[in-house]
């Protein structure tokens, strides 16, 4: 497969293939390859697997137009498998996201002005509702994003976004006070609005800041209960025998 797989990247290089292009015909291909059909075939299988191509019955496979929902996927993987931890993506999250503010400002156009501001009205209608604030949230920090105008960023922190989704869910009921929250968010709007660069970037930092005691505070509990010995109707019956006899001497 990977070796299909390169040879295929070497005509996207060449400029024979590009984002969203048919891939040709099995026959075809193989013979451009120089593999039979039926390593082609495999080969295929596990790209469309990878999320690198997608099949598309009766019609053709066709390079992904984009990879970030891919990416994504795989981040999620890396948290599930402790290859990569929370705490190291809200780090990246605090070196990128305050720099998207920053640049935000100095770059936001009316229309990305506007949506920030509906985004917070969410925000505010949702101050009684959990769910609903959290969905306003991540839609504001999404129109920082746009308003930053760079694809890297965007791209890397939407994937984080998405591989994040659990752990934002499992912080919420931890918030204190959403109202003191969404002022934080005002604040952060206020100052895009200003064109205020660096205090933009200064307030989005402290927003993440109070995000990573809440993850800490999660954490420290799943470690908790991970440590409490089970609670099993037999060792039930074992501890209340161990009282019974010491109570007798």
């Amino acid at each position: 497969m990977e070796m299909v797989a390169g040879r295929i990247e070497a005509l996207v290089r060449r400029g024979e293939l590009r984002s969203g292009s048919r891939l040709p015909s099995e026959p075809k291909l193989a013979e451009m390859l120089h593999v039979s059909r039926g390593s082609l075939r495999e080969a295929l299988k596990g790209l469309v697997f990878l999320g690198l191509v997608k099949a598309r019955p009766g019609d053709g496979t066709y390079i992904q137009p984009s990879l970030s929902g891919v990416i994504s996927r795989h981040f999620q993987w890396m948290l599930l498998l402790q290859e990569i931890k929370y705490l190291e993506l809200l780090e990246l999250r605090q070196i990128l996201e305050p720099a998207s503010a920053a640049l935000a400002a100095r770059r936001a156009t009316k229309d990305d002005i506007e949506k920030m501001k509906e985004a917070l009205a969410g925000m505010r209608a949702g101050l009684d509702h959990p769910e609903k604030f959290m969905a306003n949230e991540i839609v504001f920090h999404e129109c920082i994003l746009q308003a930053a105008k760079n694809v890297a960023i965007h791209t890397t922190m939407r994937m984080m976004y998405d591989a994040m989704a659990e752990g934002r869910r499992r912080v919420l009921p931890l918030i204190d006070d959403l109202k003191r929250n969404f002022d934080r968010h005002e604040r952060i709007f206020n100052l895009i609005e200003r064109r205020d660069a660096r205090g933009a970037r200064l307030e989005v930092l402290e927003d993440l800041h109070y995000a990573e005691s809440l993850l800490r505070r999660d954490l420290e509990s799943k470690d908790r209960l991970r440590n409490e010995p089970a609670t099993t109707p037999r060792n039930q019956k074992k501890s209340l025998l161990i009282r019974r006899n010491k109570s007798r001497t």
